[in-house]
């Protein structure tokens, strides 16, 4: 899209994206969801080269547009197992592979849950739904820096409305403690949903050409996934709590 703007760019290719990302939340298979984008990306430039806005394509509903897209594909998939599965396989990760790392490292029997980690865990799960959706919002606030503005302006003003309301959480609160037996339960369940979520994406791979995605190029890929979700999880941690305390001090 050369001739296209900067802003025009960014517009269609987050519409773009927030609709793929509806679409795999709906069951559409990949395959498909590809077709489906970029043909509306050219719908997205064909209107722009005759200096009409995204709303003649999407409407001024996006969400609509592309629920209704995605009734006429009827995917085969499971809806609910394209968005319960990868959800459960990622918490047990983030999970048993946090209780055993500290039980480890710390020479402990037991693993405490935290308000902390609870929030965190539910928090990011939120944001990755949330998130890869905010492109819908191009209709109407089209430049990217003023979207991510207003979801950080959001999330600031959520914390200071908890705080001036008088709510105040101790985040080192224990949930929820268990020894090793459990740990170890959830590092082989975790593995368990790790295979079948291996499974699944090598069933929603192209298979109009029957090409078949090599198992040892699937695992690194979801090994990889998780390991950076860790990484970033870990690195919020610590950036949620001490904003949590700067909160505190303000107020």
């Amino acid at each position: 899209m050369p001739i296209l703007d900067q802003q025009t760019h960014s517009q269609i290719s987050d519409l773009s994206e927030a609709c793929g990302r509806y679409w795999e939340l709906r069951g559409i298979a990949k395959h498909s969801r590809k077709e489906m984008q970029l043909e509306l990306e050219h719908h997205f430039i064909q209107a722009a080269m005759d200096g009409k806005p995204p709303e003649t394509v999407v409407g001024r509903h996006p969400v609509a547009f592309a629920e209704a897209w995605a009734r006429e594909m009827r995917p085969h998939v499971l809806r609910t197992g394209a968005l319960l599965l990868p959800g459960m396989f990622y918490a047990l990760s983030v999970v048993s592979t946090t209780a055993l790392v500290q039980q480890m490292f710390a020479r402990s029997s037991s693993f405490a849950f935290t308000l902390l980690a609870a929030y965190l865990l539910i928090g990011s799960g939120l944001g990755a739904l949330l998130f890869p959706l905010g492109g819908f919002l191009a209709v109407r606030i089209r430049s990217r820096a003023e979207r991510t503005i207003l979801w950080g302006t959001m999330l600031v003003l959520g914390a200071f409305v908890a705080r001036s309301v008088g709510m105040r959480v101790n985040w080192r609160t224990v949930l929820l403690s268990w020894s090793w037996p459990l740990t170890l339960l959830l590092v082989a369940l975790a593995v368990v949903s790790f295979c079948l979520e291996c499974w699944r994406r090598a069933l929603q791979e192209d298979t109009s050409a029957r090409q078949r995605v090599k198992p040892g190029r699937s695992f690194l890929l979801l090994a990889g996934d998780v390991i950076l979700f860790d990484l970033i999880l870990g690195i919020s941690s610590i950036v949620v709590f001490n904003v949590c305390l700067l909160t505190g001090r303000v107020f």
